[in-house]
């Protein structure tokens, strides 16, 4: 009987590599023909400057990719083109549908049949298997088997995080269920053994706004960018002024501490020295949520810091010189001058938390982008002799509405403590 037992528990470890061997083979047998290498093709050269994954999805000619797989193209389309490359070699054009710069998604179409679309469902339980496809690094077409982490509760569009290298050239393809179903979209992580994936959910939205319009192209795709940051960044505020705050103290100011969990806050004073001059500390909180959209702009940034610097040693105009040199915010965004308008700023005086401070709000407006803007808040300490506090705020690709009622109502909560 134990004989038997063993020889029972022997062959079952035996046999399981065979059949998660087979799985994958299966897998990839059936779904081959489906996915292919998306291409961005400089028009002047016919030479590619970038390359991704994609599958067919919905009908026959649809494909769907990664957005800044094609970003080159959606932000230059004059100068490049897209293209698919299959596995057997073939080669041919694809024109741009839709897209979700949010979600990083892309929706493309053929001229001619693709291969049987990809089923999308429901993302399965924690630690199910997961199979990933693609090109990674143009080497051909390669499967990655890994697991479903869970969704990341810290990441508001609720990305999936996988167990797998998804190394660049791979952004874009399809990651599959073990029934051979769309559950997740690939996004590429520099080959780390941990991937991230767009839920095949946020897919669906844009096949059914195309279905809806028989998959005619949309007419203005910075419009349609537009459109999506705006309500991105008025869901993103709305969240922040709902939240519990809480206070943290710089010098004798009681201010905001992170305004939502998203939010990472550094302290990054200088360390005293026995001579010093004057103490100077600093708070910097940032959200690190950018929206990308090409190579040289990411938009959605929300940042913040404070300030505070005091002295009993300066004399009073010396004191105000180092001090002065302090209150100097700026978007450290690198936008051509061509894609948006000149900042106009405006200052005033106001009291907060019985002190009086100056107050300067600074927008630009993106050209491209229409609606969408820059906007800078400082907020300076005036009147004391040798103290001083700055507050800082900027949100970039904004309502500018939206951001000022954020600043109005984070300097609404101040409080002077002697």
């Amino acid at each position: 009987m134990l004989r038997c037992l063993l020889l029972l528990i022997i062959s079952s470890l035996m046999i399981t590599p065979c059949l998660a061997e087979s799985d994958t083979s299966s897998i990839y047998e059936e779904v081959e023909s489906s996915v292919y290498q998306i291409r961005v093709i400089n028009n002047e050269t016919g030479k590619k400057v970038a390359i991704g994954s994609g599958f067919v999805v919905e009908k026959d000619s649809i494909l769907a990719t990664n957005y800044h797989v094609v970003s080159e193209y959606v932000n230059a389309p004059d100068v490049f083109s897209l293209e698919y490359l299959s596995t057997s070699g073939d080669s041919g054009p694809l024109a741009l549908l839709d897209l979700d710069v949010i979600h990083d998604l892309a929706v493309l179409r053929s001229l001619k049949p693709m291969g049987a679309p990809l089923k999308i469902a429901p993302v399965p339980e924690k630690g199910a298997v997961l199979y990933s496809l693609g090109n990674p690094l143009d080497l051909g077409f390669s499967i990655v088997t890994g697991t479903n982490n869970g969704i990341m509760t810290q990441d508001q569009d609720g990305n999936i995080l996988f167990s797998g290298s998804l190394n660049p050239g791979m952004s874009g393809g399809p990651t599959l269920d073990e029934s051979g179903n769309i559950i997740g979209i690939n996004v590429a992580t520099q080959g780390n053994s941990l991937g991230f994936l767009v839920p095949a959910n946020y897919l669906s939205v844009i096949l059914e706004r195309l279905a809806k319009s028989n998959f005619v192209p949309v007419k203005d795709r910075f419009a349609r960018i537009a459109e999506q940051l705006i309500e991105k960044s008025q869901r993103t505020l709305d969240r922040f002024s709902g939240n519990d705050w809480g206070s943290t103290r710089i010098g004798k100011l009681i201010v905001p501490a992170e305004l939502d969990k998203s939010m990472r806050c550094w302290d990054v004073s200088r360390t005293p020295k026995k001579d010093d001059l004057f103490r100077h500390f600093l708070t910097e909180c940032s959200n690190q949520e950018n929206t990308y959209l090409s190579k040289n702009l990411a938009l959605g940034a929300i940042n913040y810091e404070y300030i505070w610097m005091d002295s009993e040693k300066l004399h009073p105009l010396r004191f105000f010189t180092q001090y002065e040199k302090m209150n100097s915010s700026f978007i450290d965004i690198d936008v051509s001058k061509s894609d948006v308008t000149n900042f106009a700023c405006h200052t005033s005086f106001l009291e907060v938390a019985g002190q009086n401070f100056k107050t300067t709000v600074c927008r630009r407006d993106y050209l491209r982008y229409k609606g969408l803007s820059d906007m800078l808040f400082s907020l300076a300490l005036v009147g004391h002799e040798r103290q001083g506090g700055l507050f800082n705020l900027d949100v970039t690709g904004t309502n500018a509405s939206a951001a000022f009622g954020l600043f109005k109502k984070m300097v609404e909560t101040f409080k002077w403590q002697s």
